[in-house]
């Protein structure tokens, strides 16, 4: 598909305990209800505005269910609705009866919230594998579903599957459009760079250096954020040491600039993924 300079700007919306790590339970921190997720919330749609950009935003079910008003908030503003599926759960630890019910709750709140049908999916930590791939996109398929954005396209110690297509394609016959994350070799190795940590760690002119490389290619980029990443006032989760740094460095004002920055330099590229995919799908 001929897609030169398009690109896309997502959020996971998620509280700032949602995570994955080894030795952490989400449940743990769960009834704590005063966060500064509307505070974040209102910072993101303030820049995105500032720069006349919408973005597609992977609701958390749990998050929508407790807080409604935000993904109203959300949608009045422009932005697309999709689903993070309900619980932050990854995909790989469940079976298929219960991702189809997790992904179908999700589906329900936030139709319900928005009166509009949600078409997009993202996996919470990217965490679909091989073994994975075949159902997953089956019951995305069968809850009326045609993209995700889930895929990490490259080893990775928690993630990832090694030599996946990193074009936007179908990798199964069930028509659910998949938008993998993009990636970078440095010194043979993989790795992502326009989101969460990598987006964090890595210096600003090597993001618009790689997104414009993958443009040039006729590849569209997606970078992504979760809103705590911009919380100066960030509550903290009892992590190891490798785990603090991959999840802290750089937070706050630093990736709020980064952040406001990279989205002003690809404004005028910026689509919603939804539309994107219904363009696809009709080529």
């Amino acid at each position: 598909m001929k897609n030169k300079s398009v690109n896309f700007l997502t959020f996971d919306i998620e509280e700032w305990f949602h995570a994955n790590y080894r030795d952490l339970n989400a449940n743990d921190y769960s009834n704590i209800s005063d966060t500064n997720l509307e505070a974040n919330i209102d910072r993101l749609i303030a820049i995105c505005d500032k720069n006349n950009v919408k973005s597609t935003c992977f609701i958390l079910g749990d998050v929508a269910r407790k807080k409604p008003h935000l993904i109203k908030k959300l949608f009045d503003a422009g932005h697309e609705i999709a689903s993070h599926g309900n619980s932050h759960k990854q995909i790989y630890s469940m079976r298929q009866k219960e991702f189809t019910e997790d992904i179908h709750k999700s589906t329900d709140i936030l139709e319900q919230i928005t009166g509009q049908k949600v078409v997009g999916f993202r996996a919470p930590s990217w965490s679909i594998k091989d073994e994975t791939v075949k159902w997953f996109y089956e019951i995305l398929a069968n809850e009326g579903y045609i993209y995700s954005s889930s895929v990490y396209p490259a080893e990775h110690k928690l993630f990832g599957i090694k030599d996946f297509d990193k074009t936007p394609h179908y990798p199964t016959n069930h028509k659910i459009l998949e938008i993998p994350q993009s990636t970078t070799n440095i010194f043979g190795f993989e790795t992502g760079y326009a989101g969460g940590a990598f987006l964090r760690i890595f210096p600003e002119w090597f993001i618009k250096y790689n997104i414009k490389k993958y443009n040039q290619r006729n590849l569209p980029v997606f970078l992504y954020l979760h809103p705590r990443e911009i919380d100066t006032m960030e509550p903290k989760l009892k992590l190891n040491f490798i785990d603090s740094f991959f999840h802290y460095h750089n937070t706050g004002i630093k990736c709020e600039q980064k952040t406001s920055n990279l989205i002003k330099e690809f404004s005028n590229s910026f689509i919603k993924m939804g539309d994107f995919a219904i363009k696809y799908n009709q080529l």
